[in-house]
This record gives C-alpha cells, sequence and structure tokens, in this order.
C-alpha cells in the first residue's frame, strides 16, 4: 500500500522531497497543479541542496524522533515506561498489532526516506552546472542516511524488502519485493556507509552535529558492526570492524568529553552546538507558533510534567516518560537521597514542580522512584520563547562521543578480554564516569569533586527546629538538612553533594533554637569514579559493567532496546523489571507500569510487518508470533 501511495505522488516527489526541509521552507499543497520532472528540477545547487533537505527531513518526522518515537514506542525497556493509559494500549504497552499506527507510520516513513535518497542518487549527474565537490558530498550524505534508514528497519523488524533504486511504476516486479535476508540488508547498509565516509567531509570543516560527517558515518559503522556481531545474527567476526570503525573517530583528534554531562542536553536544549561531543543529531527548530518551524517534541513528551497554562518559563510537559526501579538502582548511591553519579539526578529527575502555576521544585522522597520523569530534556532550559505546547526546538542525540567510547571498549573486549586489548578500554570507561561523576569540571589536569559525606562533629543542643546547614566553599548546588533529636543534631543528610569543588567546604549550622553544632564535610576521590576491581575480573564481568555503563549513560536516549536484543538480553532484563514491578508498593504509575511490563512477550523483540503491507505484497512474510 506504501508503495501506491509513492506512485500516486511519484508527479509531484521532486518538488515534495523538501515538504520539511533544514531550510524550512513553507509546506506546499497536497494536491499539486504542476508537474516538475527530475530532468528540469536537479538542476542547480540549490535544488540538489533542497532535494537532500528532504532526505534529512525523514529523521525529524512525526513518525521517528519529532514524536513517536519519543516516549510513545517502548524504546526505552526496561529502562522506563509510559504512563499515557491510550499509548499503553499500543506499541508503548507492548499491546502493538499488525494494524498498529505508530508502528505502521515508522515503517511508511522510513521507506519514504529511501526513496527521496534513491532519487536524489538516481539524478546526482544530470547536470554539469554544480561542482564536483559538492556533489560528491551530497552523493555521501544521501547513501549514509539510505543506510541509516534500513539500520532502522532492519533493528526494529529483520528481515525487510532491501530497495536500492526509486520506483518508477506500478508493475508487480517493483510493487511486489520479497524481503532480503539479515545479511544481505546490513550487507547493504555496510557498502553504503563505507562508500559514504570516503566522500564526506570532516567534523573539522562542518563545526556541528546536524550534518552527516566521516565521524557520524565511522560512529554509526561502529554501531552496525556490533550489531551484526550480536543476536540474531551473531557474526562475532564484525566486533574487529567495529573496532576499526570505531576507533577512526577516536584517533581522529576531533573529539573528546564534554566536561559537564548535563551541558550536553542543554546544548541540545538552546541549539547550541558541541561537535567534540555531539557527532550527530537531529535538529529541531521553532516552538510552532510561526509559519516556519520545523520544531519536535524533545522535552514535552519525554520531559518533566509541567500542565498546561502552567509556569511559562518552564514549559508544558505531559510527562510521559518514567525510570524504572532497576535502572534507578544502575546509579551507585551513597545514601537513598543522592548519588555522587550526577548522571541520575539528570537523567531521572529527582524533583518535581510544586504548583501549575510557580517554578518550585520539591525534591521526591527515596521511595518515589516510579513518580520521577525523565529529566535529561529539561524545558526549563530552552531559549526560545513563548515555549510552545506542541512543539520544542531541542535537538536529539543519534550519537554521542561517549557512545564511541563504550561500544570500542565492548568490541575491545569481546575480542581480547580487559586487560587484552592494544588500548586502555579500562581507561576509557573509568573517563565516561568519570565525567558523569564530574571530576573533569575543573580541568583534567587539577581536582575537581562533590561532596562524599558531612559527619556531625558536635551534636550541640537546645534544638527545638531544624536549623539550616550552610556549605561555604568554591563549589556550587551543594545542599544539605539536619535532621534533630532529642534537642541535638543527629546527622546531616546530603540532599546535594555539589560540584567544582577544589577543597572541602566549611559547615555552619545555624538556627533552629539552638547551639554549638559543628560538622566536617570530605569530598570524593577521582577514583571514586571508577570501575571496581570485580568489573574488570574477566571478559563477562566487563561487558556486564558496560552494558550497565550504556544504560547510566545513554538512557532515555532511544538506543536501549536495540542494545538489549543484540545482546539477547531483552526476555531476561523485562522479566527482572516484571518481578519489581509486581511487587512494588502502591505508587501513582503503577497501574500503567503494570500494563506494560506484563504485556511483553518473546514475540516483542521485533515488531510486526504492518498489515497494510502484507494486503499489498503477498511475497512478505510476517515476523515470528505476529
Amino acid at each position: 500500500m506504501y508503495i501506491l501511495k509513492l506512485l500516486k505522488m511519484k508527479n509531484i516527489l521532486y518538488i515534495t522531497i523538501l515538504l520539511l526541509t533544514v531550510s524550512c521552507n513553507k509546506i506546499l499543497d497536497r494536491d499539486p497543479e504542476d508537474f516538475l520532472s527530475p530532468k528540469n528540477y536537479y538542476q542547480t545547487d540549490k535544488q540538489l541542496q533542497t532535494a537532500l533537505n528532504g532526505v534529512y527531513s525523514t529523521l525529524a518526522s512525526q513518525s521517528l524522533y519529532c514524536n513517536n518515537m519519543l516516549a510513545r514506542m517502548g524504546l526505552e525497556t526496561d529502562e522506563g515506561f509510559c504512563s499515557n493509559e491510550t499509548e499503553l494500549r499500543g506499541v508503548a504497552g507492548y499491546n502493538t498489532s499488525t494494524v498498529d499506527g505508530k508502528v505502521k507510520s515508522f515503517y511508511q516513513t522510513l521507506y519514504s526516506g529511501i526513496n527521496r535518497a534513491n532519487l536524489l542518487l538516481e539524478n546526482l549527474e544530470i547536470t554539469d552546472s554544480v561542482e564536483q565537490v559538492k556533489r560528491v558530498e551530497i552523493r555521501g550524505e544521501a547513501l549514509f542516511l539510505r543506510g541509516y534508514f534500513y539500520f532502522m528497519l532492519v533493528s526494529n523488524f529483520g528481515e525487510v524488502p532491501l530497495i536500492t533504486q526509486s520506483i518508477q511504476s506500478a508493475s508487480t516486479s517493483e510493487l511486489q519485493v520479497e524481503q532480503a535476508s539479515l545479511k544481505q540488508i546490513y550487507e547493504s547498509i555496510t557498502a553504503d556507509m563505507e562508500e559514504a565516509q570516503r566522500l564526506l567531509p570532516d567534523m573539522g570543516e562542518v563545526k556541528f552535529g546536524g550534518r552527516v560527517t566521516k565521524s557520524a558515518a565511522w560512529g554509526i559503522l561502529g554501531r552496525v558492526y556490533l550489531h551484526m556481531a550480536g543476536e540474531p545474527l551473531k557474526d562475532i567476526s564484525k566486533y574487529e570492524k567495529a573496532s576499526y570503525w570505531l576507533n577512526k573517530v577516536i584517533t581522529s583528534g576531533l573529539h573528546e568529553l564534554n566536561d559537564n554531562y548535563e551541558q550536553i542536553f542543554i546544548n541540545y536544549a538552546q541549539d547550541k552546538y558541541d561537535p567534540k561531543e555531539s557527532i550527530f543529531e537531529v535538529e529541531f527548530w521553532g516552538n510552532g507558533m510561526s509559519t516556519y518551524t520545523i520544531g519536535g517534541m524533545v522535552g514535552r513528551n519525554n520531559g518533566i510534567r509541567m500542565n498546561s497554562g502552567g509556569a511559562p518559563s518552564i514549559g508544558y510537559s505531559p510527562g510521559y516518560l518514567h525510570p524504572t526501579e532497576n535502572f534507578y538502582n544502575y546509579f551507585q548511591a551513597e545514601n537513598p537521597y543522592y548519588s555522587n553519579d550526577q548522571r541520575r539526578d539528570w537523567t531521572i529527575a529527582e524533583f518535581y514542580y510544586r504548583d501549575n502555576n510557580k517554578a518550585d521544585t520539591v525534591h521526591f522522597l527515596p521511595t518515589q522512584i516510579y513518580e520521577r520523569y525523565c529529566g535529561k530534556f529539561r524545558r526549563v532550559n530552552e531559549l526560545l520563547l513563548p515555549k510552545g505546547e506542541v512543539r520544542t526546538p531541542q535537538n536529539f542525540p543519534i550519537l554521542r562521543y561517549a557512545d564511541v567510547l563504550l561500544m570500542y571498549a565492548e568490541a575491545e573486549n569481546r575480542r581480547f578480554g580487559p586487560d587484552g586489548s592494544d588500548t586502555d578500554i579500562i581507561a576509557m570507561v573509568n573517563d565516561v564516569r568519570r565525567r558523569g561523576y564530574g571530576k573533569y569540571m575543573n580541568g583534567k589536569s587539577s581536582v575537581s569533586e562533590s561532596i562524599k559525606t558531612i559527619t556531625v562533629t558536635n551534636p550541640g543542643s537546645g534544638y527545638t527546629a531544624k536549623p539550616n546547614v550552610i556549605i561555604s566553599g568554591d563549589g556550587i548546588r551543594a545542599k544539605a538538612e539536619a535532621i534533630i533529636s532529642g534537642g541535638q543534631v543527629q546527622t546531616i543528610r546530603i540532599l546535594n553533594g555539589g560540584i567544582k569543588f577544589s577543597s572541602a567546604p566549611t559547615i555552619t549550622i545555624t538556627g533552629g533554637g539552638g547551639s554549638g553544632a559543628t560538622a566536617a564535610a570530605t569530598l570524593t576521590a577521582r577514583i571514586d569514579a571508577d570501575l571496581s576491581a570485580d568489573d574488570i575480573s574477566s571478559t563477562d564481568k566487563f561487558h556486564t559493567a558496560i552494558m550497565k555503563e550504556r544504560s547510566r549513560e545513554l538512557g532515555f536516549e532511544l538506543l536501549r532496546k536495540s542494545d538489549l536484543v543484540r545482546w539477547g538480553k531483552f526476555m531476561e532484563n523485562m522479566d527482572i523489571i516484571q518481578a519489581q514491578i509486581n511487587v512494588a508498593p502502591d505508587y501513582a504509575n503503577q497501574k500503567n507500569a503494570k500494563v506494560a511490563y506484563n504485556s511483553y512477550s518473546e514475540r516483542d523483540v521485533r515488531w510486526p510487518i504492518p498489515s497494510d503491507e502484507m494486503a499489498v505484497n503477498p511475497k512478505l512474510k510476517q515476523n515470528k508470533g505476529w
């Protein structure tokens, strides 16, 4: 059915491939009055770029990164669940079917992007008016994107038709295409991307992640080869290929970790490029309130809840996405109120907004895990005003440098073990962890620490109310509260360990009606962030550590389901969450969590081929269990 739609629109596709372009051209009417042939269209630099923008715009479509993939398609698996009851009746709640609208539009949108790429690739050489260097780069970008679209298809559906030429007619040979084998699809993907990487510009030339570069192609090639090495192909020889391409990113000298984990996502909210860390990202712009906008729903679907009509400085979010207890506990915590791994309370917001019309925040209790929200894409950081209720300007990451380091460590560990690689892959993982613990915020050669403990050295006396705890030093954000009993300060509870302390801060206790209480603080050490000796004691244990580290670092970035599937861990990990959910104390979202984690089965490792496609193409075979 989708191919028939393509044919119906073929006469205007040479114009409409730019419908959602990055250049923000006004959307054209659906019913065309004119026909523009490819011979007349692909003639100028501007026309070729517009056609390429049409290929890129596939990523920013409603069916993909703009909307549906964000908290609404169950891609978080063991990390989190959607609390919207309507969504849980479909793919988000593992209640999908062959007629699921989101699954169908995902499938069809990717084939639309593939057809756009095919059209562009077929017509790149019909004019001599565009310089060859420009055409070479456009070819590289189109090839990469076609490969990436097929990677998204094969990762989620398995075997699908492999179409590398644009649809020209309604003949049976074009409409009824058999599914290619997994091996054939992956070979096509890697062929496209390996050719693309030769043609693409360096990140040093492009300087932003919204355009495909050599680094993006190398990094995604590494990801593709890791998938080929895992389930269901299990071609372990591909670990070597993964290492090769990922190492090219690492040794390029163009990339490094942003010292501040939070800043990565603040940059996405504020349309600031960080090409050293953010290698490839989906671009969005606008608030949905002007004619020219390609805003997405990043931070809306997967943000911290703020009701409609609430604080305009924060921005509306229904707060669909919530963490699981298992994911929350992946982050080491010295006490139940605070983790020195700063990624926890950024990825999983530790607070909620008290009042619909105020920017007051209230800390969740340690037991309130399932009530928490995804905090990674915070609308409060957006600069574009007013903040729309439907669209946001936040970009979304597809490939970050931290991901490259973790993938490389995984591939090398699988080849040689934690101690057998030529490169210190343990140090690479520790580098990611140290950044997550805030150890590099004053520079890697200096000390950058958080508060580890606050010990009461004198409990004082006469306290009738909770006194204030004042933390004085060169760091910021540290927060603690005093716990009193019998008129004395018994303990100091750390609520936030802060960042950027170069020496232990002074703790002052005032108010509360008493006097004499004193306390002293100690700081975390850099090695507190590192993997334990047990984590690196064997290949299997190091692999387990990397699997958890990927979740800590990349949580809610839409990579978890595909990771679990390629590791063969989907059912095992989902069973763990199911057991936790079913015995957890009552909480606000318990009903919704139980829907999601009591509905999955083995068949959910793949989505079903949409029934509409099966109806018009009898050569298609349905996935197992559907």
